[in-house]
């Protein structure tokens, strides 16, 4: 039964799964070789239900989205965060992957889709069952093949496992990314047609469907609008109409208890699909603790060498709805400043210097948790104090999302002049986000903010300053949930992650107080006291914290490290060279 889509895979499902596994995932050759055979297992609904658990490995959960994986790029890849050891992608160093499985270049999980679609007819069920199977398969295909096509570009399609002696598919060349992403959204029309409206918590519905729609739509619409591609507007309408759909639908709704302090912070704090912020989450993953299933979030927040960049706390905007970078002094404003007055959902992400406990961190002291000084602590559950130990549920796909989805393609559509944009779009959509945390609401007639305007130099025409804003809220509303790195490659903003990173200013030298309690927190000093003042946390200026200015300045993670970021060859991953002497006709990406 599908009840968790991580947790309760029956046994017999991970015994197919394990027949799938073979010793070179690119190669699609391999069949299962079992007892378990489409004669004598794909009989009836039970056993299609059985098999589709499996699909659901595909899903990621919260600590990946978050960290990042070979397929899903999290905001540690991202100019979101500085890290420490820096990021290989967001340097600029990756080197050539030999392997396919170091490239991500691996195809054995569409195997495993294909394979059942090849052989779910034979099953004694209602046709109308079986196409709600089939159409669960073709969205986590349809998932699959988006994050191969963000990840290289156009790749070979296979709609259909492989025999083999398919030699001519096994070597086939790529296709066009016109034929694989005109694929996926026949896939997804599929799922959204037949996959069930209704079904246990955690599994796909019409809804997740739409919702996975809308987010491939505003993906390949911006992407082919940015790259200079064909196509664009046909993908951004089908982005504007399937997330109508959800909103339409009256399925979801934000999560709010009208405490704007608290509600933004608390959506990500929850356990089972009947809680309150339930009402958010379209597709989420559930944790047990009986069965010894924990998120990890604390272990991936908790990490040493994460934390927040000085550019994005300087994203959010001021408790009246102006730009921060607009108030006099924000670029040598000390941490405990920088928390005043600001949009409510910065100190329910990053954990201000005021708290004085937070679980085991205290605010005042996150210099030596966050190598940037600001402490990234959503998702971290507080009552969690074993490492490891997180059982708050992960959100694959939440209503947010959606609002942000609707807003930015209406936007780009409307600025293009094949669509339009209304002030009761935006109420709809970006003002319902800054109504949970009592922040103004977004105006047609905002003024252009030209730090955005610098950081985005591509961003014109009639609707500049409202694209802007949703960008910015976008950042804002999603930070820490893994879209940063897609979102600046689909504007074509991928120099952005070529900036020095920078984290938390410092005047000088010296003993200080972070919070403004009146009691030392933090000392950069030349060398360890030989008397220290309790509680305080020294740091050794050029050995444990580097400034930008020598002894003042804004703290630098990484300072020897030089980036680039080069266009076209880092808009995409490089394919592994084993699969280019393998097959003749595949080409390398462009710089690579």
């Amino acid at each position: 039964m599908k009840k968790f889509h991580i947790i309760a895979i029956t046994g017999m499902v991970l015994s197919i799964l394990s027949l799938y596994s073979c010793k070179k995932d690119s190669f699609l050759t391999r069949y299962p070789v079992s007892d378990i055979t489409e004669q004598n297992f794909f009989n009836n609904a039970s056993d299609l239900d059985t098999y589709s658990n499996g699909f659901y490995s595909y899903v990621p959960t919260l600590p990946s989205q978050l960290l990042g994986d070979s397929y899903r790029a999290g905001d540690v890849q991202s100019d979101n965060t500085e890290n420490f050891p820096f990021n290989k992608v967001v340097a600029g160093q990756l080197v050539l992957p030999s392997t396919a499985s170091q490239a991500g270049w691996t195809w054995t999980y569409l195997k495993t889709v294909n394979y059942f679609l090849q052989n779910y007819q034979k099953a004694n069920a209602p046709q109308t069952v079986k196409n709600h199977y089939v159409g669960v398969a073709r969205f986590f295909r349809a998932w699959f093949y988006f994050d191969k096509v963000k990840r290289f570009g156009a790749v070979p399609w296979y709609g259909r496992a492989i025999a083999p002696n398919d030699i001519a598919d096994l070597y086939k060349a790529r296709d066009s990314r016109q034929l694989v992403m005109d694929s996926v959204m026949a896939d997804l029309r599929f799922a959204v047609n037949n996959v069930n409206p209704t079904g246990p918590s955690g599994t796909i519905t019409k809804w997740v469907a739409l919702s996975l729609m809308a987010r491939v739509g505003l993906h390949e619409g911006t992407f082919r609008k940015y790259q200079g591609i064909d196509g664009s507007q046909s993908f951004l309408k089908t982005a504007d109409s399937a997330a109508l759909a959800v909103m339409q639908s009256g399925n979801f709704k934000l999560y709010t208890t009208g405490k704007p302090g608290q509600d933004y912070q608390n959506l990500f704090l929850f356990y089972n699909p009947g809680d309150p912020q339930g009402a958010e989450v379209i597709l989420g993953t559930y944790y047990s603790s009986t069965l010894h299933v924990y998120s990890a979030t604390d272990a991936a927040i908790r990490s040493d060498g994460m934390g927040m960049t000085k550019d994005c706390m300087n994203t959010y905007l001021t408790s009246n709805g102006t730009p921060f970078t607009q108030v006099p002094g924000y670029d040598t404003m000390m941490v405990k400043g920088e928390f005043k007055n600001r949009d409510p959902r910065l100190p329910q992400t990053v954990l201000p210097p005021t708290t004085l406990a937070y679980g085991d961190m205290f605010g005042p002291n996150t210099l030596g948790k966050s190598k940037t000084g600001y402490y990234l602590f959503k998702y971290f559950d507080p009552t969690a104090l074993a490492y490891n130990s997180n059982t708050n549920a992960g959100i694959d796909f939440r209503y947010g999302e959606i609002l942000l989805i609707y807003a930015e393609a209406k936007a780009e559509l409307a600025n293009a002049g094949t669509g339009t944009l209304s002030q009761a779009d935006l109420d709809m959509s970006i003002n319902l986000l800054r109504d949970r945390v009592g922040m103004p609401h977004l105006l047609m007639n905002v003024p252009v903010d030209p730090v955005l305007a610098i950081a985005y130099p591509n961003v014109s025409g009639a609707l500049q300053n409202v694209l802007l804003e949703i960008r910015r809220e976008r950042r804002v509303e999603l930070a820490g949930e893994g879209f940063r790195y897609d979102d600046l490659m689909r504007w074509k903003n991928g120099a952005l992650l070529a900036k020095t990173f920078y984290g938390m200013y410092f005047p000088s030298t010296g003993i200080f107080d972070m919070n403004g309690d009146g009691v030392p927190d933090v000392g950069l000093v030349s060398s360890k006291p030989a008397n220290p003042i309790p509680n305080v946390a020294y740091f050794v200026v050029g050995t444990d914290v580097f400034l930008s200015n020598g002894n003042y300045g804004n703290v630098v993670v990484n300072p020897a490290l030089v980036k680039t970021f080069a266009d076209p060859k880092n808009y995409y991953f490089p394919l592994p060279t084993q699969e280019l002497q393998l097959n003749s006709k595949l080409t390398q990406n462009p710089g690579w």
